[in-house]
């Protein structure tokens, strides 16, 4: 488990530079598709195998992992697959041997008409079912959060018309039945293109959220006015409005709103997002963000405000020399108690093309959350790796990784040095 979020974490950021291609996708008028298999083998070798305070002990981990991943666009069909599995096993009998999947599917698929929309999601991801433990295959679970949405478009100008939907997400923990939840929500929007390049919207949803282990319900109704649109180098959402809950714990409600903009120039390329939403303990924010496997999972249900920053950077330094840049602060604060649980964190990675061949990258990371206090668990980790391309297909690497915890007032801090050697597949 150990070795593959850091993996996993590695490749997501370093990834950030195809997100600019991937948008430009969706302006082409053709069919665009993408697609690969890949099968991996990697030997760790770490001075801290038991990631203990004190009485270090050198051992090993192996691992298999299998990754596919799909893109496909047409003029009625957008499917974005991106999925990886693993199967790893420890020196130590101590550590149990573990196999897990985590990766992310959205389909958007036009049905007999423009009009008739069906959109499908679903994301994967692995979390710490207690933040102040270790990082080991018996505290980890894992989350899925699946989505079906269907629209209907009903144009009455070529500018201007209403869409009608209705929302079903089911979310599913592995290791916690308490926060499996249900909801289904219906919505209306009234649409205007302002122009070739803005849109209005005026939206209302209405959702029922269920807790299937408990008999805690509550009603959720959402208004909200948005602005969106595309400039010159890049594009930009506006959207304010107000969110109410309605439960057997009372009445919440307040104003919430979501600020993204974009920019793309020469080399680089800019995107931040800020938001505000009320949202629950099952769910948060919703979204299939990077640092997903920072959260923690409360012990009971409970609905919460929840604010989140993000920024991304890429920057294509040279045509060899590329940097990605990632920063996120979230603050999740309960309406009952009026606990507050902030987290942020940063990362940087650089990526140098040596030769045609030899790749090198450097990574860097760290992150504050909170378990009891604010910012008491501070985690800090460190990539250097390089890879050497034998074939097209297949590639050989090596690295080393070094991984900092510190708890304040808990003995599961730790520090851990690994050196790894992986040879992949990829099709």
């Amino acid at each position: 488990m150990k070795l593959k979020k850091r993996y996993q974490r590695l490749l997501e950021i370093g990834c950030l530079g195809l997100l600019p291609s991937i948008a430009l996708a969706n302006d082409l008028p053709g069919s665009v598709s993408e697609s690969y298999v890949s099968f991996g083998l990697s030997h760790t070798q770490s001075d801290n195998i038991t990631q203990s305070t004190s009485n270090k002990q050198s051992g090993y981990e192996q691992q298999a992992d299998l990754g596919v991943g799909y893109f496909n666009q047409t003029a009625t069909n957008r499917t974005a697959l991106d999925y990886s599995s693993y199967y790893t096993t420890y020196s130590e009998d101590s550590i149990d041997n573990e196999g897990d999947v985590s990766g992310s599917l959205s389909i958007s698929q036009e049905l007999f008409s423009k009009n008739l929309i069906l959109n499908l999601t679903h994301f994967r991801r692995s979390y710490l079912l207690d933040e102040a433990g270790l990082d080991v295959p018996e505290n980890t679970g894992d989350r899925d959060v699946f989505t079906i949405n269907p629209v209907w478009v009903l144009p009455y100008s070529s500018r201007a018309g209403v869409e009608l939907d209705y929302d079903f997400t089911a979310t599913r923990y592995t290791d916690d039945d308490d926060q499996d939840t249900n909801r289904n929500g219906v919505g209306v929007t009234w649409y205007n293109e302002l122009s070739s390049k803005a849109r209005l919207e005026v939206a209302t949803d209405i959702n029922k959220v269920e807790y299937l282990s408990s008999n805690f319900d509550y009603t959720q109704t959402d208004v909200n006015v948005s602005v969106e649109g595309k400039l010159r180098e890049g594009a930009y959402l506006v959207q304010v409005g107000y969110s109410n809950v309605t439960s057997d714990q009372g009445d919440e409600g307040g104003a919430v709103f979501k600020l993204s903009y974009s920019y793309q120039f020469s080399r680089q390329s800019l995107s931040l997002t800020a938001q505000r939403e009320l949202s629950d303990s099952s769910l948060g924010s919703g979204d299939d963000v990077l640092d997903n496997s920072d959260e923690s999972v409360s012990d009971d249900a409970e609905i919460q405000w929840i604010d989140r920053v993000d920024l991304q950077h890429q920057f294509f330094i040279t045509n060899r020399l590329s940097n990605s840049n990632t920063l996120y602060y979230q603050k999740d604060t309960e309406i009952i108690g009026d606990d507050v649980d902030p987290r942020w964190g940063g990362s940087t990675y650089f990526s140098l093309q040596a030769t045609k061949k030899i790749n090198t990258f450097l990574s860097f990371g760290y992150s504050e959350s909170t378990i009891n206090t604010d910012f008491d668990k501070q985690a800090t980790n460190a990539t250097l790796g390089s890879s050497y391309a034998f074939h097209p297909h297949l590639s050989f690497s090596l690295q080393a990784n070094y991984y900092k915890q510190s708890i304040e007032d808990e003995s599961d801090s730790y520090d851990e040095m690994q050196y790894t050697a992986s040879v992949e597949f990829k099709y």
